[in-house]
């Protein structure tokens, strides 16, 4: 019993400790999720397989080995429950959207979204974070929604396969840039459904409804009132999608101009830093002779700032010994003056009585 239960207490850390299967062996392993009924297996590259168990082989009952066919890219047929574009790319599986980036990797699965690191491996599914180590799966964190909180392991798992290389829809440039496709609500089973892939994929000058006569093959109106409620519920459920997928490219284009902003900031002032230290280094061979002439200037100015002084200092003395010797001429012209006027005076007086007196001799 003891050996039985630690069994069963390994094999259930085993199954929830790992999304991917195979995962410490294979190099592009799967990470296998359910979304609206539908098994995703989503690889590190970007690219991804599915089965649909309702709509698809029974394989619950056993699965043989002998017949893989099970999945999409097994070559089992879907043609009936799914709506290509025009690069031959899977966009809706029933009413579940499928959106790719610019290079054609599956970037969103209905409510689930999808990031890759920079070297192009897959490292968050929804709430599942990855990390790698020298470009190998290192560890994972989280789980991937309220739905897929841990790994279960099915017998199919092992053979989920990558698509074929003819339909590889990863490129090396953003292909899908300016490519929008348009998606229609799935009531019934497609007809006549046939998947045309354009090999071509450079043409980055798709506009909106560049692929409107591809898609007017998958319009379908509703017959009965289960349609027309299933019409209802997936546009509800489509805007909410759509909606929190705007958001969030916004908020992603929003931070990718923050970080290019900051790098900039970083750029500048790495070169402000680099010009400065290269005029620091230039800057003695320049500075010298300026060097010079301000000591030579200065010690000008020290001469005739010193003369300045020397003369202030003896401005005083001057201006003392130039009033003393106006005072002195004054004081002698005041003394050779004053009598003048007395002596005129006297003369005049004296005068004026030798006058009277000739005045009054000459009467008498």
């Amino acid at each position: 019993m003891k050996r039985l239960a630690v069994l069963l207490a390994g094999f259930i850390f085993t199954s929830m400790s790992g999304w991917a299967n195979d995962w410490n062996s294979n190099s592009n392993q799967a990470f296998i999720f359910t979304e609206n009924g539908i098994e995703f297996s989503v690889f590190q590259d970007g690219q991804f397989d599915f089965f649909i168990p309702n709509s698809g082989p029974n394989v619950s009952a056993g699965f043989r080995t002998s017949n893989v066919n099970f999945s999409f890219n097994t070559g089992y047929n879907y043609n009936p429950y799914v709506q290509y574009d025009s690069y031959g790319a899977v966009i809706q599986i029933q009413n579940t959207p499928i959106f790719y980036d610019n290079f054609g990797r599956i970037h969103q699965v209905g409510s689930i979204y999808m990031d890759y690191t920079s070297f192009g491996r897959l490292n968050r599914i929804g709430g599942l974070q990855l990390f790698y180590r020298n470009n190998m799966l290192w560890r994972q964190s989280g789980f991937i929604n309220h739905i897929n909180r841990s790994y279960v392991w099915r017998p199919w798992h092992n053979y989920y396969a990558m698509p074929a290389a003819q339909f590889n829809l990863i490129g090396y440039y953003p292909y899908r840039q300016f490519y929008v496709p348009v998606r229609h609500i799935y009531y019934r089973p497609y007809i006549n459904n046939n998947r045309h892939f354009t090999f071509n994929r450079h043409q980055t000058n798709y506009r909106r409804g560049a692929n409107s006569t591809r898609s007017q093959a998958y319009a379908q109106s509703p017959r009965t009132r289960a349609e027309r409620n299933l019409r209802s519920n997936v546009q509800r459920r489509h805007k909410e999608i759509n909606a929190s997928r705007n958001s969030r490219l916004s908020s992603a284009n929003t931070t990718r101009r923050e970080n290019s902003r900051s790098i900039s900031e970083v750029h500048r002032s790495a070169n402000r830093d680099a010009s400065s230290r290269v005029n620091r280094a230039a800057a003695p061979q320049e500075v010298k002779p300026n060097v010079r002439r301000n000591q030579v200037s200065g010690r000008s100015s020290e001469t005739t700032s010193h003369r300045s002084i020397s003369q202030r200092s003896t401005r005083p003395d001057q201006a003392r010994s130039s009033n003393r010797r106006t005072s002195e001429v004054s004081g002698r012209n005041s003394v050779q003056t004053k009598p003048a006027p007395v002596t005129r005076t006297k003369h005049n007086s004296e005068r004026s009585s030798r006058s009277n007196s000739s005045r009054s001799s000459r009467n008498r």
